[in-house]
């Protein structure tokens, strides 16, 4: 693995230990009514996805069981709020795919 990616790698998975805390701190419900934490939880999602295409694609090649474009996708969706960012789905995101992204990118870093 080239040393910039495993720079990324540490970066994104710096963002997500954050998402996790801001969201373990104050529980769904106070998440849905907090837009500090909707907006740091955001910004680490957005963090996330610039990280991840500065990655080269030979490492997403390498790993395609980890879902790159479908990150990088979400941080389109943070800057531009095609649509309207929703809460609840940012929520959802921080419970299931943030946890399973940190576990993937630790085994890949191993």
């Amino acid at each position: 693995m080239k040393h910039r990616d495993l720079q990324l790698i540490k970066k994104i998975i710096s963002e997500c230990n954050d998402i996790i805390r801001y969201t373990n701190e104050i529980g769904k419900e106070s998440f849905l009514e907090n837009d500090i934490y909707q907006k740091a939880t955001a910004m680490s999602l957005l963090n996330i996805g610039e990280h991840a295409n500065a990655l080269t694609r030979e490492l997403w090649a390498e790993y395609k069981n980890i879902q790159w474009r479908s990150i990088i996708d979400l941080r389109n969706i943070v800057a531009h709020g095609y649509g309207e960012l929703r809460m609840e789905l940012v929520w959802n995101l921080s419970q299931k795919e943030i946890p399973l992204l940190l576990r993937q990118l630790e085994n890949l870093i191993k």
